[in-house]
Formats: C-alpha cells, sequence, structure tokens
C-alpha cells in the first residue's frame, strides 16, 4: 500500500480527563497499479494481488524492472489511484466518534511530485479541512501514537516507536502471525479501539 492508510493514537491527560488522539495516513492502495495505472504494455507482467510474496514485490517472471521503475516516477500516478474500499468512511467515522485523526505517508523519494500529489489526493476525497492533518515522512517511527495501521511488514526507523502496529492484512504480510491485523476498513472499531485502550492504561 503506497501512501498506507495509517491509524494511531495517543492517549493524553488533560484537565483530569482523558483524550485519545488518532494519526491516519495514506488512503489510496499501490495494490491497484496494473498495466494501465502504469501505462505499460497490457502484457506487462504485474504481479496480482493476493499472489505478491513481500511489499515490493510487483514485477512479475520475465517483466523489466528498470521500465516498471519508470513506471512508478510517471506524474499522476499517485494523484490518480482511488482510495480503498471503505477507507474513507472509516475515517470520517473515526472523527465523527471524537478522534483526532491524522495521515501519515511515505513519499517516493525519486518521484518528482508524490508528495504534492498524495496531498491533493486527500483534498480530493476528503476535502481541504483535512490537508493539514497530513504528514510527509520517511521515518514513520518518529510519529508520535499509538496505532499504526500499515500493510508494511516491517516499519522501522531511527526511534522505537510509540505506537502498535495493527497490520492491513495483504498477502506479503501473513508471516506476521502474531501482530493485530485488520482485514477490512469496515471493521476499523472492533480492530483499534482494543488497541487503544490497551494505549491508555
Amino acid at each position: 500500500m503506497t501512501g498506507t492508510f495509517i491509524a494511531g493514537s495517543r492517549a493524553l491527560t488533560v484537565q483530569g480527563r482523558q483524550e485519545i488522539r488518532h494519526f491516519f495516513s495514506g488512503i489510496r492502495s499501490r495494490l491497484q497499479w496494473g498495466p494501465e495505472q502504469l501505462q505499460l504494455d497490457p502484457a506487462y507482467p504485474i504481479v496480482p494481488v493476493g499472489q505478491q510474496l513481500d511489499y515490493d514485490h510487483l514485477c512479475g517472471p520475465g517483466g523489466d524492472r528498470e521500465l516498471l521503475r519508470t513506471a512508478m516516477n510517471m506524474e499522476g500516478l499517485y494523484r490518480n489511484l482511488e482510495p480503498m474500499p471503505g477507507a474513507v468512511d472509516a475515517a470520517l467515522a473515526m472523527e465523527d466518534a471524537g478522534l483526532d485523526v491524522f495521515f501519515c505517508s511515505t513519499p517516493f523519494a525519486t518521484h518528482a511530485t508524490c508528495a504534492s500529489e498524495k496531498l491533493a489526493s486527500i483534498e480530493e476525497h476528503l476535502g481541504a479541512r483535512w490537508v493539514p492533518r497530513v504528514i510527509l515522512t520517511h521515518d514513520k517511527t518518529l510519529v508520535k501514537g499509538s496505532v499504526l495501521v500499515d500493510d508494511k511488514p516491517g516499519v522501522h526507523g531511527a526511534m522505537e516507536p510509540e505506537w502498535t502496529h495493527l497490520v492491513f492484512d495483504q498477502s506479503y504480510n501473513r508471516c506476521l502471525v502474531d501482530a493485530p491485523r485488520l482485514r477490512e476498513w469496515k471493521d476499523w472499531e472492533q480492530a483499534i479501539y482494543p488497541l487503544l485502550h490497551m494505549a491508555a492504561v
């Protein structure tokens, strides 16, 4: 998932009461990337969703990796990805539930307009008021929070993260057998609230 939809929260005590603060990021999935989205020949061997064995497993047998890398740097790619099913509704529902929601995403380092395209996508799908809630970083461990929803099997960086990694289910992360897991955004309450209660203790 590029622009991984992240949920996180931090328990704060303010004037004797407990507040829960949430962090989110990216509402779109690079799992949508096929030859059409990447403007490649329809015969280019993109590994299908559900068959990817690791996070960067997009190039199938016989595929030209340099050609794929060039396509991944194409202007407009991140701007035109559609939200994952249920992601927008989940973000709005969390806000309605009184949670502070933020988006935390990693721009593709060699893509000149990736960061601005991610901001534009958030504005399109959630509105301009959500744009200031976007955190773009190459190190998510620097972001304070209690829960990180991310499909990447390992999220590492310079710090020991405060958050618990809630794994968004994909074929390439099922090696994390003991990690809490979210399979669909419509099930966010059952997956996230128990982790928030643990963080608040």
